[in-house]
């Protein structure tokens, strides 16, 4: 996403409100409009400092113990895709503006979690308004673009750093979009037109982001009567980000590498603890 310009106040309003919905409702990303006196680095100078990508590759050891280079890059690109959709796919599924994110940093912000207040990282995104009032095809088109042009370096550099090959890296992007938008759908009760959305931006012909794998599978729970109690949807991956490599590690419930049987076990039993 490359930096680009304004296109005045009433799409500053709508981007900030948007912002302001995911500060309330998903605070482990950060986003703001794009002012003169930010301090931020262009996503290109960020990318292409190497102390930067070196604290980004690290902070993935948080997640598991025992991890190689190419598991600490299949969760960084997974977490940096899924961040960069939060942020982005927010406004866009608020206001149809397609954003331009202009800036970048990772940063040290407080996490509650279970009563206590935990550091965590997060990337800052620096986003101006960018296209609208177009026909939803060709914002759907937009968005995909604007997301593919913004990753290429991006994934090019962590398969020269790690080893992980692009292919790999472009399925745990599609993944993250397709889960970013379906969190953000849920959350704001829009959410068959969020994977709607999604959808027509992974599913694209000839996209680095298409794979057959990657759906959407509404899972119901059941009592032992019968009765469907619980229902929901899931994002089913099309990529894996090797965590069942890692020391102690496992597959993940929507693991491409799980057999679809045992995969919807897994997440009605997942569904049936679940508190939400």
């Amino acid at each position: 996403m490359e930096q680009g310009h304004y296109r005045g106040s009433a799409a500053d309003r709508e981007a900030a409100a948007a912002i302001e919905w995911l500060a309330a409702s998903i605070p482990e990303v950060a986003c703001s409009v794009a002012t003169p006196n930010a301090h931020f680095q262009s996503p290109d100078g960020f990318w292409s400092d190497s102390a930067n990508v070196e604290t980004c590759l690290a902070y993935q050891d948080r997640f598991a113990s025992g991890m190689d280079d190419k598991i600490r890059a299949a969760h960084l690109i997974a977490f940096y895709s899924h961040q960069l959709s939060l942020a982005v796919g927010a406004i866009y599924l608020a206001s149809g503006l397609v954003p331009i994110v202009s800036g970048l940093r990772f940063e040290t912000y407080s996490r509650p979690l279970d009563g206590r207040t935990l550091a965590a990282g997060r990337f800052h995104f620096l986003v101006e308004p960018g296209e609208s009032g177009m026909e939803r095809a060709a914002l759907d088109k937009s968005y995909h673009d604007t997301f593919v042009a913004h990753l290429k370096p991006v994934i090019a550099l962590v398969k020269r750093r790690c080893g992980l090959s692009a292919r790999a890296q472009w399925r745990l992007a599609a993944d993250s979009l397709a889960g970013a938008f379906l969190e953000i759908g849920r959350r704001r009760e829009e959410e068959d037109m969020a994977i709607e959305h999604a959808l027509a931006i992974v599913k694209r012909a000839h996209s680095p982001l298409v794979s057959r794998e990657l759906h959407y599978e509404t899972i119901d729970a059941a009592s032992s009567g019968g009765e469907v109690v619980r229902s929901r949807t899931y994002r089913i991956r099309g990529g894996c980000c090797l965590f069942y490599r890692a020391d102690g590690g496992s597959y993940c419930d929507t693991c491409v590498l799980l057999k679809p049987e045992l995969r919807r076990d897994r997440l009605r039993a997942c569904l049936l603890d679940s508190k939400v």
